[in-house]
């Protein structure tokens, strides 16, 4: 793998981590994402646990996938995440007929572009770290 190579690779993995890093820390605001839990059922004790749980999940994994951490398992571990929030929160067919329905439509073709680029990290075998490790001497030569 050239130099170049893995300098692109980091960073895309960097830019797909982004929303899930703003998400995770607070930055985007998660109220609507509570609310949309509360109106699919719910409960309401349960809400604030599910939410933690994610933004952890997002926080850990978004970590690990940009500094090459588990780079694939920690791509797995958001697409997990990532595929039935966007059939809960994205539901566009149900929107059909209100103005709900582009934005809905939007954003879940947009969580499905997010897939595609977590699939393609799980899928390559040699994904380079961020801070790439050292050998350490064994002292035999």
């Amino acid at each position: 793998m050239t130099s170049l190579q893995r300098y692109v690779l980091i960073f895309s993995r960097v830019l797909v981590v982004v929303i899930y890093l703003l998400n995770g820390l607070g930055i985007v605001n998660q109220a609507g994402a509570a609310k949309e839990l509360l109106e699919h059922g719910a409960p309401a004790n349960l809400v604030p646990i599910l939410m933690l749980g994610a933004r952890t999940l997002e926080v850990v994994a978004g970590f690990a996938l940009a500094l090459g951490i588990y780079p694939r398992l920690a791509a797995l571990a958001l697409l997990v995440f990532l595929i039935p929030t966007t059939f809960v929160a994205h539901a566009f067919w149900q929107a059909t007929g209100t103005p709900a329905y582009i934005p809905q439509l939007i954003n879940f073709l947009k969580n499905t572009s997010m897939a595609g680029g977590l699939l393609f990290i799980a899928a390559t075998p040699s994904q380079p770290t961020l801070f790439p490790r050292t050998s350490r001497s064994t002292g035999r030569e």
